[in-house]
Protein backbone atom coordinates (compact mmCIF):
# COMPACT_ATOMS: atom_id res chain seq x y z
CA UNK A 1 0.00 0.00 0.00
CA UNK A 2 1.35 3.07 -1.03
CA UNK A 3 -1.58 6.04 -0.01
CA UNK A 4 -4.01 6.08 2.77
CA UNK A 5 -7.22 4.70 2.08
CA UNK A 6 -8.69 7.68 1.95
CA UNK A 7 -6.37 8.87 -0.76
CA UNK A 8 -6.62 5.67 -2.75
CA UNK A 9 -9.95 6.56 -3.76
CA UNK A 10 -9.07 9.10 -6.24
CA UNK A 11 -8.73 8.78 -9.90
CA UNK A 12 -5.64 9.78 -10.03
CA UNK A 13 -4.42 6.87 -7.49
CA UNK A 14 -6.64 4.17 -9.31
CA UNK A 15 -5.32 5.31 -12.70
CA UNK A 16 -1.38 5.10 -11.39
CA UNK A 17 -1.68 1.72 -9.25
CA UNK A 18 -3.36 0.71 -13.47
CA UNK A 19 -0.55 1.89 -14.69
CA UNK A 20 1.87 -0.12 -12.16
CA UNK A 21 0.52 -3.08 -12.01
CA UNK A 22 -0.16 -3.04 -16.52
CA UNK A 23 3.80 -2.32 -16.78
CA UNK A 24 4.23 -5.09 -13.72
CA UNK A 25 2.24 -7.58 -16.19
CA UNK A 26 3.87 -6.39 -19.15
CA UNK A 27 7.10 -7.14 -17.74
CA UNK A 28 5.95 -10.93 -16.77
CA UNK A 29 5.18 -11.27 -20.35
CA UNK A 30 8.52 -10.18 -21.34
CA UNK A 31 9.94 -13.27 -19.04
CA UNK A 32 7.29 -15.71 -19.94
CA UNK A 33 7.17 -15.26 -23.48
CA UNK A 34 10.75 -16.28 -24.76
CA UNK A 35 10.52 -19.31 -22.17
CA UNK A 36 7.16 -19.86 -24.52
CA UNK A 37 8.70 -19.71 -27.52
CA UNK A 38 11.79 -22.16 -26.25
CA UNK A 39 9.19 -24.66 -25.76
CA UNK A 40 7.19 -23.96 -28.65
CA UNK A 41 10.12 -24.56 -30.40
CA UNK A 42 11.49 -27.64 -28.80
CA UNK A 43 8.36 -29.41 -29.83
CA UNK A 44 9.52 -28.75 -33.91
CA UNK A 45 10.34 -32.10 -35.23
CA UNK A 46 13.05 -30.60 -37.27
CA UNK A 47 15.43 -27.50 -37.89
CA UNK A 48 13.88 -25.93 -40.57
CA UNK A 49 10.82 -26.39 -39.34
CA UNK A 50 9.14 -22.63 -39.32
CA UNK A 51 6.66 -20.41 -37.64
CA UNK A 52 6.52 -19.90 -33.70
CA UNK A 53 4.17 -22.95 -32.84
CA UNK A 54 3.87 -26.64 -33.66
CA UNK A 55 1.50 -26.67 -36.76
CA UNK A 56 2.11 -30.32 -36.86
CA UNK A 57 -0.37 -30.98 -34.08
CA UNK A 58 -3.38 -28.94 -35.41
CA UNK A 59 -2.70 -29.16 -39.23
CA UNK A 60 -2.86 -32.38 -41.28
CA UNK A 61 -1.01 -30.16 -44.24
CA UNK A 62 1.95 -29.61 -41.67
CA UNK A 63 2.18 -33.08 -40.33
CA UNK A 64 1.94 -34.24 -44.00
CA UNK A 65 5.32 -32.17 -44.60
CA UNK A 66 7.19 -33.29 -41.14
CA UNK A 67 6.42 -37.05 -41.99
CA UNK A 68 8.35 -37.14 -45.79
CA UNK A 69 10.86 -34.93 -44.56
CA UNK A 70 11.63 -37.02 -41.53
CA UNK A 71 10.71 -40.36 -43.91
CA UNK A 72 13.16 -39.15 -46.60
CA UNK A 73 16.01 -38.06 -43.90
CA UNK A 74 15.33 -34.34 -45.08
CA UNK A 75 16.93 -35.03 -48.48
CA UNK A 76 15.13 -33.80 -51.44
CA UNK A 77 16.93 -35.81 -54.14
CA UNK A 78 16.10 -38.96 -51.98
CA UNK A 79 12.26 -37.31 -52.15
CA UNK A 80 12.48 -36.78 -55.79
CA UNK A 81 13.53 -40.23 -56.32
CA UNK A 82 10.99 -42.24 -54.52
CA UNK A 83 8.03 -39.67 -55.79
CA UNK A 84 9.48 -39.58 -59.25
CA UNK A 85 8.95 -35.78 -59.39
CA UNK A 86 11.80 -33.45 -60.40
CA UNK A 87 10.15 -30.41 -58.72
CA UNK A 88 8.45 -32.02 -55.73
CA UNK A 89 8.53 -30.41 -52.48
CA UNK A 90 8.22 -31.82 -48.74
CA UNK A 91 5.21 -29.86 -48.42
CA UNK A 92 3.89 -30.69 -51.58
CA UNK A 93 -0.25 -31.41 -50.76
CA UNK A 94 -1.62 -34.69 -49.91
CA UNK A 95 -2.20 -37.13 -52.64
CA UNK A 96 -5.17 -39.56 -52.02
CA UNK A 97 -4.17 -42.84 -53.22
CA UNK A 98 -5.58 -44.38 -56.28
CA UNK A 99 -7.16 -47.87 -55.82
CA UNK A 100 -5.28 -49.31 -59.43
CA UNK A 101 -1.96 -48.55 -58.62
CA UNK A 102 -1.42 -49.38 -55.21
CA UNK A 103 -3.12 -52.62 -55.84
CA UNK A 104 -0.96 -53.64 -59.09
CA UNK A 105 1.85 -52.80 -56.52
CA UNK A 106 0.43 -54.29 -53.38
CA UNK A 107 -0.25 -57.67 -55.70
CA UNK A 108 3.52 -57.64 -57.18
CA UNK A 109 4.94 -57.75 -53.26
CA UNK A 110 2.90 -60.36 -52.53
CA UNK A 111 4.23 -62.79 -55.20
CA UNK A 112 7.45 -60.90 -55.31
CA UNK A 113 8.77 -60.14 -51.64
CA UNK A 114 11.51 -57.31 -52.38
CA UNK A 115 15.40 -58.01 -51.56
CA UNK A 116 16.82 -55.96 -48.52
CA UNK A 117 18.89 -54.26 -50.75
CA UNK A 118 16.48 -52.89 -53.25
CA UNK A 119 14.63 -51.03 -50.20
CA UNK A 120 15.73 -47.82 -48.72
CA UNK A 121 15.03 -47.49 -44.59
CA UNK A 122 12.88 -44.08 -44.04
CA UNK A 123 13.16 -42.18 -40.97
CA UNK A 124 16.99 -42.59 -40.01
CA UNK A 125 19.71 -40.22 -40.36
CA UNK A 126 23.16 -41.18 -41.04
CA UNK A 127 24.00 -37.62 -38.78
CA UNK A 128 24.27 -39.45 -34.89
CA UNK A 129 23.08 -35.30 -33.58
CA UNK A 130 19.99 -36.03 -35.51
CA UNK A 131 16.92 -37.03 -33.93
CA UNK A 132 15.40 -40.25 -35.86
CA UNK A 133 13.30 -42.88 -35.00
CA UNK A 134 14.81 -45.60 -36.70
CA UNK A 135 18.37 -44.36 -35.36
CA UNK A 136 16.34 -44.58 -31.48
CA UNK A 137 15.10 -48.08 -32.54
CA UNK A 138 18.26 -49.39 -34.15
CA UNK A 139 20.08 -47.99 -31.15
CA UNK A 140 17.94 -49.74 -28.44
CA UNK A 141 17.63 -53.18 -30.22
CA UNK A 142 21.54 -53.19 -29.81
CA UNK A 143 21.89 -51.94 -26.52
CA UNK A 144 18.90 -54.69 -25.54
CA UNK A 145 21.14 -57.34 -27.82
CA UNK A 146 24.43 -56.29 -25.92
CA UNK A 147 23.55 -55.79 -22.60
CA UNK A 148 24.52 -52.42 -22.67
CA UNK A 149 28.18 -52.79 -23.08
CA UNK A 150 29.22 -50.62 -26.04
CA UNK A 151 32.61 -52.74 -25.56
CA UNK A 152 30.75 -55.81 -26.50
CA UNK A 153 29.55 -54.33 -29.33
CA UNK A 154 32.42 -53.00 -30.80
CA UNK A 155 34.06 -56.13 -30.43
CA UNK A 156 31.49 -58.18 -31.71
CA UNK A 157 31.18 -56.05 -35.13
CA UNK A 158 34.54 -54.51 -35.10
CA UNK A 159 33.59 -50.58 -35.00
CA UNK A 160 34.38 -47.83 -32.98
CA UNK A 161 31.25 -46.02 -31.47
CA UNK A 162 31.69 -44.34 -28.34
CA UNK A 163 28.62 -44.34 -26.84
CA UNK A 164 25.12 -45.78 -28.17
CA UNK A 165 23.69 -42.99 -28.93
CA UNK A 166 26.16 -42.56 -31.31
CA UNK A 167 25.30 -45.17 -33.64
CA UNK A 168 23.93 -44.47 -36.79
CA UNK A 169 23.04 -47.00 -39.37
CA UNK A 170 25.35 -47.57 -42.48
CA UNK A 171 25.77 -45.49 -45.43
CA UNK A 172 23.03 -46.21 -48.26
CA UNK A 173 22.81 -44.65 -51.73
CA UNK A 174 21.01 -45.83 -55.28
CA UNK A 175 24.54 -44.70 -56.88
CA UNK A 176 27.84 -44.78 -56.61
CA UNK A 177 30.09 -47.73 -55.51
CA UNK A 178 28.94 -50.80 -53.96
CA UNK A 179 28.33 -51.50 -50.93
CA UNK A 180 30.85 -53.27 -49.15
CA UNK A 181 30.03 -56.38 -46.69
CA UNK A 182 30.45 -56.14 -42.94
CA UNK A 183 28.81 -57.86 -39.71
CA UNK A 184 27.38 -54.04 -39.12
CA UNK A 185 26.08 -53.88 -42.41
CA UNK A 186 24.21 -57.10 -42.21
CA UNK A 187 23.16 -56.94 -38.50
CA UNK A 188 21.23 -53.86 -39.58
CA UNK A 189 19.94 -55.44 -42.67
CA UNK A 190 18.47 -57.96 -40.19
CA UNK A 191 17.43 -54.95 -38.01
CA UNK A 192 15.60 -53.52 -40.85
CA UNK A 193 13.75 -56.75 -42.03
CA UNK A 194 12.61 -57.79 -38.67
CA UNK A 195 11.57 -54.00 -37.31
CA UNK A 196 11.21 -51.69 -39.66
CA UNK A 197 7.66 -51.61 -41.11
CA UNK A 198 6.74 -51.76 -44.26
CA UNK A 199 5.61 -48.75 -44.57
CA UNK A 200 8.85 -46.65 -43.10
CA UNK A 201 10.79 -48.70 -46.33
CA UNK A 202 10.88 -46.77 -50.10
CA UNK A 203 12.26 -48.72 -53.03
CA UNK A 204 16.12 -47.21 -54.54
CA UNK A 205 13.50 -46.63 -57.47
CA UNK A 206 16.69 -45.81 -60.30
CA UNK A 207 14.00 -44.46 -62.61
CA UNK A 208 12.63 -41.73 -60.29
CA UNK A 209 16.35 -41.30 -59.69
CA UNK A 210 16.99 -40.78 -63.38
CA UNK A 211 13.95 -38.86 -63.60
CA UNK A 212 13.66 -36.00 -60.97
CA UNK A 213 17.19 -35.99 -60.01
CA UNK A 214 19.86 -36.78 -62.63
CA UNK A 215 18.62 -35.32 -65.87
CA UNK A 216 17.50 -31.99 -64.30
CA UNK A 217 21.54 -31.74 -62.77
CA UNK A 218 22.56 -33.11 -66.01
CA UNK A 219 20.79 -31.20 -68.80
CA UNK A 220 18.98 -28.28 -66.86
CA UNK A 221 15.99 -27.56 -64.16
CA UNK A 222 13.79 -26.72 -67.25
CA UNK A 223 12.28 -29.94 -69.35
CA UNK A 224 12.38 -27.18 -72.11
CA UNK A 225 16.15 -28.07 -72.31
CA UNK A 226 16.06 -32.04 -72.71
CA UNK A 227 13.13 -31.00 -75.58
CA UNK A 228 15.60 -28.79 -77.46
CA UNK A 229 18.36 -31.24 -77.03
CA UNK A 230 16.80 -34.84 -78.10
CA UNK A 231 14.01 -33.01 -80.48
CA UNK A 232 10.87 -34.17 -77.39
CA UNK A 233 8.09 -32.45 -76.91
CA UNK A 234 7.61 -33.60 -72.53
CA UNK A 235 5.85 -31.42 -70.58
CA UNK A 236 7.89 -32.56 -67.23
CA UNK A 237 10.33 -34.58 -66.49
CA UNK A 238 8.45 -36.85 -64.91
CA UNK A 239 6.83 -38.09 -68.75
CA UNK A 240 10.38 -39.24 -69.67
CA UNK A 241 10.81 -43.05 -69.96
CA UNK A 242 13.37 -45.19 -68.17
CA UNK A 243 13.53 -48.16 -70.27
CA UNK A 244 15.27 -51.60 -70.27
CA UNK A 245 18.01 -50.59 -72.24
CA UNK A 246 19.40 -48.20 -74.03
CA UNK A 247 15.95 -45.55 -74.80
CA UNK A 248 16.13 -44.15 -78.23
CA UNK A 249 15.99 -40.97 -76.89
CA UNK A 250 19.10 -39.75 -74.54
CA UNK A 251 21.21 -42.88 -74.78
CA UNK A 252 24.14 -41.16 -74.13
CA UNK A 253 22.34 -39.53 -70.55
CA UNK A 254 21.11 -43.69 -69.70
CA UNK A 255 24.76 -45.03 -70.71
CA UNK A 256 26.63 -42.43 -68.83
CA UNK A 257 23.71 -42.83 -65.53
CA UNK A 258 24.20 -46.68 -65.40
CA UNK A 259 27.38 -46.86 -66.02
CA UNK A 260 28.62 -44.20 -64.40
CA UNK A 261 26.01 -43.39 -61.25
CA UNK A 262 24.10 -46.38 -60.63
CA UNK A 263 25.57 -49.13 -58.26
CA UNK A 264 27.07 -51.71 -59.73
CA UNK A 265 25.36 -54.26 -57.92
CA UNK A 266 21.80 -52.73 -59.98
CA UNK A 267 22.65 -53.09 -62.97
CA UNK A 268 22.92 -56.73 -64.96
CA UNK A 269 24.89 -57.51 -67.63
CA UNK A 270 22.96 -58.75 -70.72
CA UNK A 271 24.28 -62.53 -72.27
CA UNK A 272 26.41 -60.63 -74.86
CA UNK A 273 27.88 -58.06 -71.89
CA UNK A 274 28.47 -60.91 -69.69
CA UNK A 275 30.30 -63.23 -72.62
CA UNK A 276 32.78 -60.35 -73.17
CA UNK A 277 33.02 -59.60 -69.16
CA UNK A 278 34.60 -63.16 -69.47
CA UNK A 279 36.54 -62.70 -72.56
CA UNK A 280 38.14 -59.97 -70.99
CA UNK A 281 38.48 -61.68 -68.14
CA UNK A 282 37.65 -58.80 -65.21
CA UNK A 283 35.10 -58.57 -62.67
CA UNK A 284 31.60 -57.43 -62.86
CA UNK A 285 31.68 -53.75 -61.38
CA UNK A 286 35.30 -52.97 -62.69
CA UNK A 287 33.26 -53.92 -66.69
CA UNK A 288 30.21 -51.68 -65.50
CA UNK A 289 32.39 -49.05 -64.55
CA UNK A 290 34.94 -49.25 -67.64
CA UNK A 291 34.33 -51.06 -70.28
CA UNK A 292 30.49 -51.55 -70.89
CA UNK A 293 28.61 -50.55 -73.37
CA UNK A 294 24.91 -49.39 -72.77
CA UNK A 295 23.67 -51.80 -74.91
CA UNK A 296 25.07 -54.81 -72.93
CA UNK A 297 23.84 -53.01 -69.44
CA UNK A 298 19.83 -53.64 -68.05
CA UNK A 299 18.58 -51.94 -64.72
CA UNK A 300 17.61 -54.60 -62.18
CA UNK A 301 15.99 -52.05 -58.96
CA UNK A 302 13.02 -53.28 -57.91
CA UNK A 303 10.92 -50.34 -59.99
CA UNK A 304 12.55 -51.74 -63.06
CA UNK A 305 11.15 -55.43 -62.11
CA UNK A 306 7.38 -53.93 -61.05
CA UNK A 307 7.43 -52.54 -64.20
CA UNK A 308 8.29 -55.42 -66.70
CA UNK A 309 6.26 -57.83 -63.64
CA UNK A 310 3.10 -55.17 -64.61
CA UNK A 311 4.00 -55.27 -68.63
CA UNK A 312 4.11 -58.93 -68.40
CA UNK A 313 1.10 -59.82 -66.46
CA UNK A 314 -1.22 -57.06 -66.85
CA UNK A 315 0.14 -55.34 -70.21
CA UNK A 316 0.64 -51.88 -68.28
CA UNK A 317 2.73 -50.22 -69.89
CA UNK A 318 5.77 -48.25 -68.25
CA UNK A 319 4.33 -48.88 -64.70
CA UNK A 320 5.16 -46.96 -61.93
CA UNK A 321 5.70 -47.33 -58.24
CA UNK A 322 3.08 -45.11 -56.52
CA UNK A 323 4.99 -44.11 -53.29
CA UNK A 324 3.10 -40.95 -53.22
CA UNK A 325 -0.27 -42.89 -52.66
CA UNK A 326 1.89 -45.07 -50.37
CA UNK A 327 3.28 -42.28 -48.67
CA UNK A 328 -0.26 -40.93 -47.80
CA UNK A 329 -2.12 -44.25 -46.98
CA UNK A 330 0.67 -45.04 -44.35
CA UNK A 331 0.36 -41.41 -42.34
CA UNK A 332 -3.43 -41.77 -42.92
CA UNK A 333 -3.36 -44.93 -40.68
CA UNK A 334 -1.28 -43.65 -38.35
CA UNK A 335 -1.55 -39.81 -37.53
CA UNK A 336 -1.89 -39.83 -33.84
CA UNK A 337 0.99 -41.90 -33.38
CA UNK A 338 3.23 -39.77 -35.63
CA UNK A 339 2.21 -37.06 -34.18
CA UNK A 340 3.04 -38.22 -30.27
CA UNK A 341 6.63 -39.26 -32.22
CA UNK A 342 7.32 -35.61 -33.27
CA UNK A 343 6.12 -34.27 -29.87
CA UNK A 344 8.60 -36.18 -28.03
CA UNK A 345 11.26 -36.95 -30.17
CA UNK A 346 13.40 -34.08 -29.24
CA UNK A 347 13.46 -34.45 -25.52
CA UNK A 348 13.30 -38.59 -26.02
CA UNK A 349 16.59 -38.14 -27.91
CA UNK A 350 18.00 -35.82 -25.39
CA UNK A 351 17.05 -37.71 -22.61
CA UNK A 352 18.62 -40.93 -24.62
CA UNK A 353 22.15 -39.04 -25.38
CA UNK A 354 22.58 -37.36 -22.04
CA UNK A 355 21.00 -38.71 -18.95
CA UNK A 356 20.09 -42.81 -19.76
CA UNK A 357 23.97 -43.71 -21.95
CA UNK A 358 27.20 -43.08 -20.33
CA UNK A 359 27.70 -41.75 -16.43
CA UNK A 360 26.96 -38.15 -16.74
CA UNK A 361 23.02 -38.41 -14.39
CA UNK A 362 25.47 -40.86 -12.02
CA UNK A 363 28.34 -38.37 -11.89
CA UNK A 364 25.76 -35.10 -11.58
CA UNK A 365 23.84 -36.72 -8.38
CA UNK A 366 27.03 -37.68 -6.65
CA UNK A 367 28.55 -34.06 -7.13
CA UNK A 368 25.05 -32.77 -6.11
CA UNK A 369 24.90 -34.69 -2.85
CA UNK A 370 28.73 -34.22 -1.76
CA UNK A 371 29.26 -30.47 -2.39
CA UNK A 372 25.72 -30.55 -0.64
CA UNK A 373 26.80 -32.34 2.03
CA UNK A 374 30.41 -30.70 2.34
CA UNK A 375 29.41 -26.95 1.84
CA UNK A 376 27.02 -28.09 4.82
CA UNK A 377 29.32 -29.37 7.05
CA UNK A 378 32.77 -27.24 6.09
CA UNK A 379 31.47 -23.94 6.59
CA UNK A 380 29.07 -24.44 9.41
CA UNK A 381 31.87 -25.93 11.23
CA UNK A 382 34.13 -22.90 10.29
CA UNK A 383 31.53 -20.44 11.00
CA UNK A 384 30.68 -22.05 14.67
CA UNK A 385 34.33 -21.86 15.47
CA UNK A 386 34.42 -18.18 14.84
CA UNK A 387 31.66 -17.81 16.45
CA UNK A 388 32.10 -19.82 19.65
CA UNK A 389 35.17 -18.50 20.07
CA UNK A 390 35.80 -15.00 20.61
CA UNK A 391 39.63 -14.51 18.79
CA UNK A 392 41.02 -11.02 18.40
CA UNK A 393 41.36 -11.95 14.73
CA UNK A 394 38.16 -12.99 13.87
CA UNK A 395 37.37 -9.64 12.15
CA UNK A 396 39.78 -10.03 10.23
CA UNK A 397 39.53 -13.44 9.14
CA UNK A 398 35.88 -12.34 8.07
CA UNK A 399 37.27 -9.72 5.80
CA UNK A 400 40.14 -12.04 3.97
CA UNK A 401 36.73 -14.51 3.51
CA UNK A 402 34.81 -11.75 2.03
CA UNK A 403 37.65 -10.58 0.00
CA UNK A 404 37.62 -13.77 -1.62
CA UNK A 405 34.34 -12.72 -3.33
CA UNK A 406 36.18 -10.09 -5.56
CA UNK A 407 37.65 -12.49 -7.19
CA UNK A 408 35.72 -14.39 -10.19
CA UNK A 409 36.21 -18.31 -10.75
CA UNK A 410 37.62 -17.66 -13.94
CA UNK A 411 41.00 -16.07 -12.27
CA UNK A 412 41.90 -18.67 -9.57
CA UNK A 413 40.93 -21.49 -12.85
CA UNK A 414 44.61 -22.14 -14.14
CA UNK A 415 45.83 -22.01 -10.13
CA UNK A 416 43.28 -24.29 -8.84
CA UNK A 417 43.64 -26.47 -12.16
CA UNK A 418 47.99 -26.84 -11.66
CA UNK A 419 47.51 -27.72 -7.91
CA UNK A 420 45.05 -30.25 -8.65
CA UNK A 421 47.29 -31.93 -11.45
CA UNK A 422 49.76 -31.83 -8.78
CA UNK A 423 48.17 -33.72 -6.50
CA UNK A 424 47.09 -36.44 -9.53
CA UNK A 425 43.11 -35.27 -8.51
CA UNK A 426 41.95 -34.74 -12.10
CA UNK A 427 39.48 -36.40 -13.41
CA UNK A 428 37.95 -37.07 -10.03
CA UNK A 429 34.81 -36.42 -7.75
CA UNK A 430 37.54 -34.44 -5.31
CA UNK A 431 38.72 -32.41 -8.31
CA UNK A 432 35.21 -31.05 -8.55
CA UNK A 433 34.16 -30.49 -5.13
CA UNK A 434 37.31 -29.13 -3.38
CA UNK A 435 37.30 -25.74 -5.46
CA UNK A 436 33.96 -25.10 -4.69
CA UNK A 437 33.51 -26.06 -0.76
CA UNK A 438 34.51 -23.46 1.20
CA UNK A 439 32.37 -20.09 0.68
CA UNK A 440 33.46 -16.76 2.28
CA UNK A 441 30.06 -14.82 2.28
CA UNK A 442 28.09 -18.37 3.55
CA UNK A 443 30.65 -18.78 6.43
CA UNK A 444 30.07 -14.84 7.28
CA UNK A 445 26.18 -15.22 6.79
CA UNK A 446 26.51 -18.29 9.20
CA UNK A 447 28.63 -16.70 11.59
CA UNK A 448 26.36 -13.84 12.14
CA UNK A 449 23.23 -16.10 12.34
CA UNK A 450 24.94 -18.29 14.83
CA UNK A 451 25.84 -14.96 16.99
CA UNK A 452 22.11 -14.42 17.23
CA UNK A 453 21.46 -17.52 19.25
CA UNK A 454 20.81 -17.71 22.58
CA UNK A 455 24.10 -18.38 24.95
CA UNK A 456 21.69 -19.73 27.39
CA UNK A 457 21.35 -22.72 25.82
CA UNK A 458 25.39 -23.27 25.42
CA UNK A 459 25.44 -22.27 29.05
CA UNK A 460 23.00 -24.89 30.03
CA UNK A 461 24.03 -27.82 27.50
CA UNK A 462 27.58 -27.56 28.98
CA UNK A 463 26.15 -27.98 32.93
CA UNK A 464 24.63 -31.21 31.25
CA UNK A 465 27.85 -32.44 29.73
CA UNK A 466 27.28 -31.91 26.31
CA UNK A 467 30.46 -31.66 24.16
CA UNK A 468 31.06 -29.42 21.62
CA UNK A 469 29.96 -31.86 19.01
CA UNK A 470 26.67 -32.92 20.24
CA UNK A 471 26.20 -28.63 21.17
CA UNK A 472 26.99 -28.22 17.59
CA UNK A 473 24.58 -30.59 16.22
CA UNK A 474 21.54 -30.27 18.59
CA UNK A 475 21.40 -26.67 18.85
CA UNK A 476 23.19 -24.79 16.74
CA UNK A 477 22.45 -27.15 13.48
CA UNK A 478 18.83 -27.92 14.95
CA UNK A 479 18.53 -24.15 15.42
CA UNK A 480 20.04 -23.46 11.90
CA UNK A 481 17.67 -25.21 9.21
CA UNK A 482 16.09 -22.17 7.42
CA UNK A 483 19.10 -20.56 6.67
CA UNK A 484 21.24 -24.30 6.23
CA UNK A 485 18.30 -24.99 3.79
CA UNK A 486 19.16 -21.87 1.53
CA UNK A 487 22.46 -22.70 1.68
CA UNK A 488 21.73 -26.14 0.35
CA UNK A 489 19.91 -24.77 -2.40
CA UNK A 490 22.89 -22.73 -3.28
CA UNK A 491 25.15 -25.58 -3.14
CA UNK A 492 22.44 -27.30 -5.30
CA UNK A 493 22.18 -25.07 -8.13
CA UNK A 494 26.24 -24.37 -8.32
CA UNK A 495 27.11 -28.20 -8.49
CA UNK A 496 24.35 -28.74 -11.19
CA UNK A 497 25.13 -25.93 -13.04
CA UNK A 498 28.80 -26.52 -13.24
CA UNK A 499 30.00 -26.55 -16.40
CA UNK A 500 33.76 -24.77 -16.87
CA UNK A 501 35.16 -26.18 -14.31
CA UNK A 502 33.47 -29.41 -14.64
CA UNK A 503 34.46 -29.43 -17.94
CA UNK A 504 38.55 -28.21 -17.12
CA UNK A 505 38.87 -30.61 -14.07
CA UNK A 506 37.35 -33.67 -15.47
CA UNK A 507 37.63 -33.66 -19.16
CA UNK A 508 37.43 -37.89 -19.30
CA UNK A 509 34.52 -38.41 -20.75
CA UNK A 510 33.16 -40.95 -17.87
CA UNK A 511 33.55 -38.15 -15.57
CA UNK A 512 31.33 -35.30 -17.65
CA UNK A 513 28.35 -34.43 -15.69
CA UNK A 514 25.08 -33.13 -17.63
CA UNK A 515 26.10 -30.08 -18.06
CA UNK A 516 28.84 -30.59 -19.95
CA UNK A 517 27.27 -33.69 -22.13
CA UNK A 518 24.58 -30.81 -22.85
CA UNK A 519 27.51 -28.54 -24.37
CA UNK A 520 29.05 -31.41 -26.42
CA UNK A 521 25.60 -31.72 -27.93
CA UNK A 522 24.40 -28.67 -28.59
CA UNK A 523 27.76 -28.48 -30.33
CA UNK A 524 25.80 -30.57 -33.20
CA UNK A 525 22.30 -30.62 -32.56
CA UNK A 526 19.84 -28.15 -34.02
CA UNK A 527 17.90 -25.25 -32.40
CA UNK A 528 14.94 -27.16 -31.74
CA UNK A 529 17.15 -30.52 -29.97
CA UNK A 530 19.13 -27.48 -27.77
CA UNK A 531 16.01 -25.81 -26.71
CA UNK A 532 14.96 -29.61 -25.42
CA UNK A 533 18.06 -30.05 -23.64
CA UNK A 534 17.68 -26.79 -22.25
CA UNK A 535 14.26 -26.94 -20.90
CA UNK A 536 14.78 -30.46 -19.40
CA UNK A 537 18.16 -29.31 -17.58
CA UNK A 538 15.92 -26.29 -15.84
CA UNK A 539 13.39 -28.87 -15.17
CA UNK A 540 15.34 -29.98 -11.85
CA UNK A 541 16.09 -26.84 -10.02
CA UNK A 542 12.62 -25.27 -11.28
CA UNK A 543 10.93 -28.76 -8.83
CA UNK A 544 13.28 -27.87 -6.27
CA UNK A 545 12.45 -24.22 -5.90
CA UNK A 546 8.72 -24.92 -6.39
CA UNK A 547 9.24 -27.60 -3.69
CA UNK A 548 11.35 -25.66 -1.40
CA UNK A 549 9.45 -22.20 -1.80
CA UNK A 550 8.56 -21.96 2.34
CA UNK A 551 12.42 -23.01 3.05
CA UNK A 552 13.48 -20.23 1.33
CA UNK A 553 11.40 -17.78 2.56
CA UNK A 554 12.02 -19.15 5.74
CA UNK A 555 15.46 -18.74 5.25
CA UNK A 556 15.34 -15.35 4.11
CA UNK A 557 12.94 -13.76 6.73
CA UNK A 558 14.08 -15.11 10.19
CA UNK A 559 17.81 -14.22 9.89
CA UNK A 560 16.48 -10.52 9.07
CA UNK A 561 14.15 -10.87 12.26
CA UNK A 562 17.15 -11.77 14.53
Amino acid sequence: MIFCPITERSLRVRLLYTAIYLCLSIGAVTMVAPFGLMVAGSLKPGARSGGASPAYLFRDSALWAHYLEAKYRGRTELFRMAWSEANAEFAAPPQAPASTPLALWDAYLAAHPAPERLLAVGFSDGRASTPSATNRAFQQWLRQRTGSSITKLNAELETTFGAFHAIVPPNTSLVGAALPASPFRDLFEDFARTHVPPQQRFVWDAGGYYRAVFLPRLIGPEIASFNRKYGTAYTSYTEVPFPTTVPTVAADAWGTFTTRMLRPDFVELTPEGEARRHSLGIGHGEFIRHSARPAELRVATLDRLFADWAHATHGVEDARIPQAALDHRALEAGKAAWRWTFLTQNYRYVLDAVFFYGNAFRNTVILVVLMIVGTLLVNSLAAYALSRYKLRQTYALLLIFLATLAFPGEVTMIPVFLQLKELGLLNTFAALVLPGLVNGFSIFLLKGFFDSLPRELYEAAEIDGAGEWRMFWLITMNLSKPILAVMALSAFVSAYGAFFYALILAPDPRMWTIMVHIYQLQQSAGTPVIYASLILTAIPTLLVFILCQKIILRGIVIPTEK
